[in-house]
């Protein structure tokens, strides 16, 4: 089974096969998510919750997630990453499924607790996996073959979901939720080949005693580019939480006046360029540099969050929103690849881990800041903010990190603490 990957073909020469299972764990976790989103309102009625209680399962969620991120690449490096990424899928599956049979409030918010738990497992390992798979020299292409993998599942999925649940009932969508997961579980159990360097082999090297202590995490983020990549994370899902599913929608149904359906197609064509781009994307950060990728890009989208609140007719809101997400789409994967770029053997799940973790917390707290901005002041501060952060991010990660791939590289992952010279016997 071919492990090391070359410079051939759309994936550098690592099997095809890998990239679907590792790409499609991580998509059908996100789809068991968002194939239920169209139902949620009116399932969380049906088990007699309110506005409160839909807004309560979508916390349980994170907090699932974001306790987990961490605890998952630690314990992968003890017992590897195949009975993680096995355990997490089979859970997404089941709880998923379960969820649908619920009959009140607190059995749905445990159920989505431990279906937050169980994605986080699978979607931690999946990208630790890809990181150990790939190399310098086409993860980029990976992990855009991965991540457009996930945005073409997930754009479907709701559409999907409202439609079986208008023929089928409100709880059938959550039934079928976990059949994709359970599938690409099943075939990891047969295909998928441990990764997990051996401790104490050399691959493994030094930074194996790191791994499963607070010490690791510490170690990991006194290194200023890996450390400016977690932050450059935290901005990206305070985003993601904070404009993408909050403010944007809310003004385009406020000021533009436009319905459900407008914004839902906005979404998926957004969606599918996203996934259009993301490769292209990669192909070109493992040549020339992932700041390449992220730099330009980010400082795009920068503008085009600032210039959203103006843009108070259709023409120009357009061209903003479709400017904002050719850049994202364009920047997706490169700091993820950064992140597996900087992560040494032995200490990937403890790196991907917290690089998640910076992200979900940012996921929780993005709609918070950024609808509070909007009730006090308007949308001007609220995307005004989001603007701010995330252009001062960007500039000071382009000051401030390394260049970890491409022909401008400079760096490989961070190296290992010499180890303490012993006394002298006397």
């Amino acid at each position: 089974m071919r492990l090391l990957p070359s410079k051939r073909g759309i994936t550098g020469g690592l099997r095809l096969e890998l990239v679907i299972i590792t790409g499609g764990l991580i998509a059908s976790a996100h789809a068991s998510m968002m194939i239920i989103t169209p139902v949620m309102p009116k399932f969380i009625d049906l088990i007699g919750g309110g506005v409160f209680a839909l807004g309560l399962t979508f916390s349980v969620y994170g907090v699932g997630r974001f306790i987990t991120n961490i605890p998952a690449g630690v314990i992968s490096e003890k017992v590897g990453r195949k009975w993680i990424i096995t355990i997490g899928g089979l859970g997404v599956a089941l709880f998923a499924t379960l969820g649908g049979f619920a009959q009140d409030v607190p059995t749905f918010l445990m159920l989505r607790f431990l279906s937050g738990v169980a994605s986080s497992m699978t979607i931690v390992m999946a990208n630790v996996v890809a990181a150990d798979l790939s190399t310098v020299d086409n993860r980029g292409r990976v992990l855009g073959l991965m991540h457009g993998l996930q945005l073409v599942v997930g754009t479907g999925s709701p559409a999907l979901g409202g439609l079986i649940g208008e023929l089928f009932g409100t709880r059938a969508p959550f039934y079928v939720s976990g059949i994709m997961v359970l599938v690409f579980a099943l075939w990891g159990i047969v295909r998928l080949p441990e990764t997990r360097p051996e401790p104490g082999s050399a691959e493994a090297g030094p930074h194996i005693r790191h791994s499963n202590s607070p010490r690791g995490a510490l170690f990991l983020l006194r290194d200023t580019s890996f450390l400016m990549v977690c932050i450059l994370g935290f901005s990206t899902f305070f985003l993601r939480g904070g404009m993408f599913t909050t403010l944007v929608p809310a003004f385009v149904h406020e000021v533009l006046e436009m319905g459900p359906g407008a914004i839902g197609l906005l979404f998926t064509f957004s969606s599918l360029m996203h996934g259009i781009l993301i490769y292209p994307a990669g192909a070109m950060a493992d040549k020339y540099g992932r700041k390449v990728i992220i730099i330009p890009a980010g400082l795009v989208i920068g503008v085009a969050i600032a210039w959203v609140p103006f843009a108070d007719t259709l023409g120009p809101f357009l061209a903003a929103f479709f400017l904002l997400h050719i850049a994202q789409g364009w920047s997706g994967q490169a700091p993820v690849a950064y992140v597996a770029d900087l992560a040494p053997m032995g200490m990937r799940g403890m790196a991907i881990g917290l690089f998640r973790t910076f992200g979900d917390a940012a996921g929780m707290i993005g709609p918070v800041v950024s609808m509070s901005l909007l009730s006090i002041h308007s949308y001007h501060a609220a995307f005004g903010f989001n603007a701010v952060l995330w252009t001062v991010t960007v500039v000071v990660f382009a000051y401030l990190a390394v260049e970890t791939a491409g022909k401008h590289r400079k760096r490989g992952p961070i190296a290992a603490p010499e180890a303490p010279s012993e006394p002298p016997k006397v």
